[in-house]
């Protein structure tokens, strides 16, 4: 059985991985996610995301392909 003490490292490390996760994702070098991206993900998945809201309107917009 894990200790307290482990299981608060397991959750604090799936936290990490996450935020990790989110950061990699806004600086891709060749499809980073957008602010639209961002509200259709927090619109979707709010338990998930939402935490990353406050990203909003501070990364790229999308560009139409014309």
């Amino acid at each position: 059985m894990k200790t307290q003490m482990q299981m608060y490292r397991e959750a604090e490390q799936r936290l990490f991985d996450r935020s990790n996760l989110f950061l990699e994702m806004i600086s891709h070098p060749t499809n980073p996610l957008t602010n639209q991206d961002l509200v259709k993900l927090v619109a979707r998945f709010p338990e998930r995301w939402s935490q990353f809201s406050h990203y909003i309107g501070k990364l790229k917009d999308e560009v139409a392909n014309v």
